[in-house]
């Protein structure tokens, strides 16, 4: 008995509250909707690595501490400043870059690899011909010495292939302002023909609400990872800044 008591008590708070939560929680259309514009690069990013094998770690370090001293001493005979250059410290790995498991049969070698980062903006970016021509050199000179373009996942499925060089936007707040606002254009006419099937009328926006964008999956980056940057491309001239949001619309 006393449960039966307590399910109708339970029955009876819910049909008093029916009517406020109804009053609260207006009925709504929700559509996401992904706004995009693109932007001129202002910054330029040159991908290269120095590699380094030896049965022992300790002899691949030794040697690709080596070749990162030379790698520095280039730059600077070829007029790159400290800043423009970002070394992303020794990272070590099983020879041949395989894939080992624990408990199965140890690597016969490792690698040391440091990543570099060559910053080119401003005036380097605004005569084109110029800018090829600079990083032909510096891709040249620094082959020389055992520094080798890194394979980035840009334009991978281009004919020409992965990309050694990324374009991207230094301050994309007001790029983004203008994706934001597209995206809020893109979603009305949805929503309307969405209202138009369930026969009523959309009377406001309730709420727009930003949604992430994808991440890569777990376990798997690249070097673009560690920049400090959001938009990166393979063209100069067309960095996508996209902005994707949710806009809720009330209805009667």
């Amino acid at each position: 008995m006393r449960t039966v008591r307590i399910l109708r008590g339970l029955v009876a708070i819910c049909a008093l509250l029916a009517p406020v939560l109804a009053q609260t929680v207006p009925p709504g259309i929700s559509v996401n909707s992904a706004g995009k514009v693109n932007a001129r690069a202002d910054l330029a990013i040159v991908f290269l690595s120095t590699r380094s094998s030896s049965p022992l770690a300790a002899d691949a370090l030794d040697q690709n501490n080596k070749k990162v001293k030379e790698v520095q001493g280039k730059l600077a005979s070829l007029g790159y400043k400290e800043e423009q250059i970002h070394f992303s410290g020794n990272r070590f790995s099983p020879a041949g870059q395989g894939v080992y498991y624990p408990g199965r049969e140890r690597a016969t070698g490792f690698d040391v690899y440091n990543n570099i980062y060559v910053y080119l903006d401003g005036p380097e970016l605004k005569d084109i011909a110029a800018f090829n021509a600079k990083v032909g050199t510096l891709l040249d000179e620094l082959s020389k010495i055992g520094a080798g373009p890194s394979s980035m996942p840009i334009s991978v499925a281009s004919m020409g292939g992965a990309s050694v060089v990324a374009f991207t936007v230094k301050a994309p707040a007001t790029y983004e302002k203008q994706a934001y606002q597209k995206a809020i254009e893109r979603a009305r006419p949805i929503a309307e023909d969405i209202a138009q099937r369930m026969k009523v009328q959309i009377t406001g926006v309730e709420t727009v609400t930003l949604l992430q964008a994808n991440r890569p999956m777990m376990g798997v980056t690249t070097p673009l990872d560690e920049l400090p940057y959001e938009y990166i491309s393979s063209s100069l001239e067309e960095v996508p800044v996209r902005v994707h949001v949710n806009v809720r619309y009330t209805y009667k």
